[in-house]
């Protein structure tokens, strides 16, 4: 186990035990006052008991490195775990919020005491703890997880709160509101289980990496001198900061091949130092003496660049009387029809050739 896994799992251990003792302490309490709401709040804390278990083994199989089987490591354990852990915290939602009902339909007086408010009270103050806690160590270690359940725990705050307002008001006022603050409960445990799920659900398919990691990686690229350009740079993400990419870098077509592989294994070991992304860099040729490639570059990369957009891969294919070129979009919110369209008018002042443009979102 790393110093990374090491610390995150000690910190995942003190919240495990603090959401036991609290969750125990509330649910003993809940069941004494007879409040279908400090019940809830107890089950809360028990459903953050078992997500910090279960994100404990996951943090723990996922720190394992790779072997034949599974080339790019086990990170992945945590997103697995993360999707069913989300799944169990709905159907806890789900189940508190159907009691909430029936005590919203049968109402029971509340059996206020000081121990009740004691219990909450704490409640509050080890949450708000919990949730500095969290921040701080998950800052510390560069843990998404930590940081989520910084999070969680201010949610938590937030609950405990009501909750604890729900009991001054049955204690002091006629009123019975016990299942209706039981039933907002639950719609918070089950938001946060939804949101769980999505998280997990978007990460599974790929999402678009970090902002600045990708920026990283894209300057030390260019940073290379023999480098016109470079595109189609894509960062895998197979958990616990294992990370693998490929990018499309653009050398002089005359440029010697032996000269081409050394600059881009200069690049990848660059990378792998400065960010711990593996990255394999793809060399695309470009025949700086064609006047029309050129013109063509010139003129794409004026009308694009006021909409955020790139041009590379550009080809002409005499034979076929056809410029082929791929357009990178930064947003999906882009005009693409527009877009394609001044591409294609751009070429065609050039060359008059048919023009086919592939838009590309990498």
């Amino acid at each position: 186990m790393n110093k990374r896994t090491g610390n995150a799992v000690a910190t995942l251990a003190v919240g495990l035990a603090l959401n036991i003792i609290l969750g125990a302490a509330k649910l003993t309490i809940g069941l004494l006052s007879t409040s279908s709401s400090v019940v809830s709040d107890a089950v809360n804390n028990i459903s953050d008991a078992a997500v910090s278990l279960v994100t404990i083994i996951a943090t723990c199989l996922a720190a394992r490195g790779a072997d034949y089987d599974h080339p790019y490591g086990h990170g992945r354990y945590e997103h697995i775990a993360a999707f069913i852990l989300g799944a169990v915290i709905v159907a806890v939602g789900a189940e508190v919020f159907i009691s909430g009902i029936r005590r919203a339909v049968e109402p029971v007086e509340i059996v206020a005491s000081t121990a009740l408010w004691a219990t909450l009270g704490a409640s509050i103050a080890v949450k708000g703890f919990m949730a500095v806690f969290y921040f701080m160590r998950g800052k510390r270690v560069g843990s998404d997880t930590l940081k989520a359940a910084a999070v969680d725990s201010v949610s938590d705050v937030a609950v405990t709160t009501v909750v604890l307002v729900c009991a001054i008001a049955e204690k002091f006022t006629a009123a019975r509101i016990d299942g209706y603050v039981s039933m907002a409960v639950a719609v918070v445990i089950t938001v946060f289980g939804v949101r769980i799920l999505k998280q997990t659900v978007s990460r599974l398919l790929g999402e678009r990496p970090d902002p600045q990691l990708y920026g990283t990686v894209k300057r030390i690229i260019e940073s290379a001198p023999q480098v016109l350009s470079v595109h189609d740079i894509m960062i895998n993400d197979y958990g616990a900061g294992n990370m693998t990419a490929e990018a499309d870098a653009v050398f002089p077509a005359d440029m010697a091949f032996v000269d081409v592989h050394a600059v881009c294994d200069g690049i990848e070991r660059k990378v792998r130092e400065d960010t711990g992304v593996r990255l394999c860099v793809h060399a695309d040729p470009l025949n700086t003496g064609d006047a029309r490639l050129s013109a063509i570059a010139e003129k794409l990369k004026t009308a694009l660049t006021p909409f955020g957009a790139t041009a590379h891969d550009v080809s002409v294919d005499d034979d076929k009387h056809m410029v082929e070129l791929d357009i990178m979009l930064a947003s999906d919110k882009l005009p693409t029809d527009e877009i394609t369209a001044i591409a294609e008018s751009q070429v065609r002042a050039v060359v008059q050739y048919n023009v086919k443009v592939r838009i590309d979102y990498i």
